[in-house]
């Protein structure tokens, strides 16, 4: 989303689905005083779902930044402004001037006027990845990042670290996590008083995804009822057709798993009894014509995400394992939209990988 006045144009934070309300920074790709190209990503931004990349709305010069890496800013919020004018403009002079330049104008609560990292940016790193690099005395410039656009992410560093046997040193804690003001988490220091800097704890923030995932875990077993049922399936049948049908599947380029039948099973449920495939708003129960069907995919190194395979009930079983196959790549390879990760009306969830006999997630 942009806004335009005269040369100048707001990039502002943009709406990432319907259910998406705010989103963090995670590393600006361009300074103050770049040229940007149209549709050139300008900055990486994460939500509780999904990590994006914001483009540049027009081609110009980055004339100011107003969010800083690590803030979290409303959608809308405005968080770049862009000079459009024909060639753009050089970066502003030091002193004064350039001060004045790097500092928010009119800005809301949700931005920053705190000066643009003079660092070096031949490539970008987050300041925790900085400070973690300098603390061990670590040549960033060696490091295969794992994150959007080869970006070397926490877990990359310490990964490294732990690989050369100074995983025991504590990291920095100076910054902890952003936290909502409605969280019910403390910080490490509030919760553990003075027993947290001592040996034996230490600190380390949780990335978005994972204070997204305490949060709806915590709002889960609020907001609804959990129950347990364990019944007995023979499954023998199941287990000869996959057996029949796997190569077939396979010369199509389809991976017949057992999560496929189960997902089929589910569906056919589901329109058999609809109370199961509804919801509650406030006094009314939904209930939902379509199975829109969630199925839960870990991400390395500890991340959890619930891609939805929408008309789920209207497809066949190789439909099913073709469909279950792209959500899950999708969301390894964080190709995942916002859409893609909202609307389920049910979720399907697989714990048998870490070999239990029996499991009640949240």
């Amino acid at each position: 989303m942009t806004t335009e006045t005269g040369q100048t144009v707001e990039v502002t934070m943009p709406q990432m689905g319907v259910s998406v309300a705010e989103g963090e920074i995670i590393e600006w790709r361009k300074e103050v005083g770049d040229s940007v190209s149209e549709n050139e990503t300008i900055c990486d931004a994460t939500t509780d779902k999904v990590d994006v990349e914001i483009p540049a709305p027009v081609s110009g010069t980055l004339m100011k930044i107003l969010a800083e890496a690590g803030v979290v800013v409303e959608v809308g919020t405005v968080i770049a402004e862009i000079d459009s004018s024909a060639g753009g403009l050089s970066a502003p002079p030091s002193g004064e001037g350039a001060e004045e330049s790097l500092s928010g104008r009119g800005a809301g609560p949700q931005r920053s006027d705190s000066p643009v990292d003079p660092g070096p940016r031949s490539r970008f790193y987050s300041p925790v990845v900085r400070r973690i690099a300098a603390k061990h005395g670590l040549d960033l410039s060696v490091v295969t990042g794992t994150g959007v656009g080869g970006r070397i992410r926490k877990q990359d560093i310490i990964g490294l670290i732990d690989g050369n046997g100074a995983g025991s040193k504590p990291v920095d804690t100076e910054a902890g996590p952003v936290l909502h003001s409605d969280s019910p988490y403390q910080r490490a220091q509030e919760a553990l008083g003075e027993d947290a800097g001592r040996a034996g704890s230490r600190r380390e923030p949780m990335s978005s995804m994972r204070q997204a995932v305490a949060r709806h875990m915590l709002e889960s077993r609020r907001t609804s009822a959990h129950v347990t049922t364990v019944v007995e399936v023979d499954l023998h049948r199941v287990v000869a057709r996959r057996q029949e049908l796997k190569q077939q599947y396979a010369d199509d380029g389809i991976s017949l798993t057992y999560l496929a039948f189960i997902a089929r099973a589910v569906c056919d449920c589901l329109k058999e009894f609809p109370v199961l495939n509804a919801s509650i708003n406030g006094s009314d129960l939904v209930l939902h014509d379509s199975v829109h069907l969630g199925v839960a995919v870990a991400l390395e190194p500890d991340g959890l995400i619930v891609p939805v395979i929408r008309n789920a009930d209207r497809l066949n079983l190789g439909g099913m394992a073709e469909a279950i196959a792209d959500v899950a790549s999708r969301a390894r390879s964080n190709r995942l939209t916002p859409d893609d990760v909202s609307g389920g009306t049910f979720t399907l969830t697989n714990p048998g990988q870490f070999g239990a006999i029996l499991a009640t997630p949240i």
